[in-house]
């Protein structure tokens, strides 16, 4: 019984280290990403990621993405649009468990921290309606990145 204690005891601070190396890690890419592209990392982001085999709508998915937050937000957020199949950005795969042609990923930052993230899925599938394209991108970033 005492065994299974210490195990259970040594999983949660392994786990714990984990999730700390996690967030260091992510801050450390991050930190890279920033210097690279000589920008503050002070204000909440949104990335547009996409890869080298593009789907038919993301590039006119992406062009939506830029009007919407060039007439809602330009002001607010910083707006990223990164190659993440490119071996300088790699690190993103992981850090935001991408693998679609196209991904949203909106970065809540408090105090130059990241603080969490959340995608916004299936845009590229919305570009048929652009009223309700931007409807539904504004609502989902006022949601998430409301607090800023």
């Amino acid at each position: 019984m005492k065994y299974f204690a210490f195990v259970i005891g040594l999983f949660s601070i392994c786990t714990i280290a984990l999730a700390q190396e996690n967030d260091m890690l992510q801050t450390e890419l991050e930190e890279e990403y920033y210097q690279r592209m000589n920008t503050s990392p002070d204000k909440s982001r949104i990335y547009i990621f996409f890869n080298n085999q593009p789907c038919p709508n993301c590039p006119q998915a992406i062009e939506m993405i830029e009007e919407a937050y060039n007439q809602n937000y330009l002001n607010n957020y910083e707006l990223f649009l990164i190659n993440y199949a490119e071996d300088a950005n790699s690190g993103f795969i992981e850090e935001y468990n991408l693998s679609n042609p196209l991904e949203v990923v909106m970065v809540d930052v408090q105090n130059a921290t990241p603080t969490g993230f959340q995608k916004i899925e299936g845009l590229q599938n919305m570009t048929a309606n652009p009223s309700a394209f931007n409807e539904f991108f504004t609502t989902q970033v006022n949601g998430y990145l409301q607090n800023d």
